[in-house]
């Protein structure tokens, strides 16, 4: 029987660039939805797709699987924590 190994994970907390390969009425949704978010917000407060894209992916993710990842992916708890207090 084969040995059963930890995935030794990377900094939970680095970012990586991703391309993604979308339908058009995806893109003009968000588009839609950040020039809402964006109207009359000063400049520092203006969110971009990759704002939006992030934020829809991380509300996917309930307290009980980040609770249930932290096994297969320690740190998990602690870099979602982090990145909450980022986007504060």
């Amino acid at each position: 029987m084969g040995k059963i190994t930890r995935f030794n994970p990377r900094n939970l907390s680095a970012r990586r660039n991703l391309s993604l390969d979308l339908p058009e009425f995806l893109v003009r949704a968000f588009e839609c939805r950040i020039a809402e978010a964006n109207d009359g917000a000063s400049a520092g407060d203006q969110i971009t797709l990759t704002h939006l894209i992030e934020v829809e992916l991380a509300g996917s993710l309930s307290l009980a699987e980040v609770a249930h990842l932290e096994r297969d992916l320690p740190g998990i708890s602690k870099a979602v924590s982090r990145w909450l207090e980022d986007i504060e």
